[in-house]
């Protein structure tokens, strides 16, 4: 799969790179079934002496190949000592917005432990996944999860909002959820739908919250110049839009189709995240220049992923006679979102377009 520019999104779980590091016998059993379990190709790092050909060899250390894993991976699962894993990771801290998931268990299971980037890492959400599996006891320590309400940075994930300029907020927005003060919300469609310890606004009484002092967490499509403290300005950006097109066909007659079909969804512009397409058209300019608009990236698959998944939708004879698979734009929405379409396909002037679901991680 090619892409074309724009901000990479968080990996989705099931894209996520996953390594589990272990450093005993019993530990190297748990890594193995929890392998399974998981049903990921993940690999299991151990000691060489516990090594053979169902996991790899630590080279050197282990605490300085721990800290080389926490680098490379979203989700780092340490069967050891949970001493161990803080002294190894440690050096190599960065930002909780970009440091990746680390859980930690016992080589009997009997507690998992969510160490590092519970929210945006997804620690929390993997946690409770090998916990489930394995019945074990899950550990959870962030104060929205304690406190049963929700978290300004897992809900900004859930819509595909979340942006580096938000960071500030989570410290004090989460805290404030936590401890129970009032966190005002509003949101002009209904994205979200966890709202646990937000207090829901309505439209007409956003004008007063807006010219208080309370917190407010407001979640719109459109881009917003707002001077207030306290604000968390959120943009949804929910949505896949897969396209087919017409060789050379003219930008104006793309962009009115899209349109049309934003319309008929009843969606924004702006909530589209990302565009898909054929890899024959990488270079069609109207779907580029949409892009550009946009602000989005612009990404294709070959016409072999595509046949993958295109047997799912109607097919058009001569598309497939054309570039060499009948579905262009369902296919594409598909395989972008892991077969998360949400609608049929909408064809107009020789163009196409569906809409999928972005697949944040959890």
């Amino acid at each position: 799969m090619s892409s074309d520019g724009g901000r990479a999104a968080m990996p989705s779980n099931s894209q996520a790179r996953y390594a589990i590091a272990t450093v005993t016998a019993v530990g190297k059993d748990l890594a193995l079934t929890l392998r399974e379990k998981l049903g990921k190709e993940i690999p299991i790092y151990t000691t060489p002496r516990l090594a053979d050909d169902r996991v790899i060899a630590i080279e050197g250390r282990v605490i300085e190949a721990l800290g080389q894993l926490f680098q490379e991976v979203d989700v780092l699962i340490c069967i050891m000592a949970i001493g161990a894993v803080v002294r190894a990771i440690a050096p190599v801290l960065k930002d909780k917005a970009t440091d990746p998931a680390v859980v930690v268990m016992d080589e009997k299971a009997t507690n998992v432990i969510s160490l590092l980037s519970g929210h945006l890492g997804g620690a929390n959400q993997v946690t409770l996944d090998i916990a489930e599996l394995l019945g074990s006891n899950p550990v959870i320590t962030t104060a929205t999860d304690v406190q049963n309400v929700t978290a300004l940075d897992n809900l900004a994930q859930s819509v595909n909002g979340w942006r580096p300029e938000l960071r500030e907020f989570i410290k004090p927005f989460n805290s404030y959820l936590g401890s129970g003060r009032t966190v005002y919300f509003y949101q002009e469609k209904d994205w979200v739908t966890d709202l646990r310890g937000l207090t829901l606004v309505s439209e007409e009484e956003l004008v007063a919250v807006l010219k208080g002092t309370e917190p407010l967490i407001l979640l719109t499509a459109e881009k917003k110049d707002i001077q207030r403290e306290d604000l968390a300005l959120i943009y949804p950006q929910p949505y896949i839009l897969g396209v087919g097109a017409r060789k050379d066909v003219a930008p104006a007659v793309f962009r009115e189709g899209f349109e049309e079909f934003c319309q008929q969804q009843e969606i924004s512009a702006s909530e589209i995240s990302k565009i898909v397409s054929i890899d024959v058209k990488k270079e069609e300019a109207a779907i580029l220049a949409l892009a550009e608009e946009l602000g989005c990236p612009f990404e294709t698959f070959s016409k072999e992923e595509l046949s993958v998944v295109a047997d799912r939708y109607p097919q058009s004879e001569f598309v497939k006679k054309t570039v060499g698979v009948g579905s262009v734009a369902l296919a594409s929405a598909d395989l972008a979102s892991q077969g998360q379409v949400l609608t049929e396909r909408f064809a107009k002037n020789g163009c196409t377009y569906a809409l999928a679901k972005v697949i944040t991680k959890k």
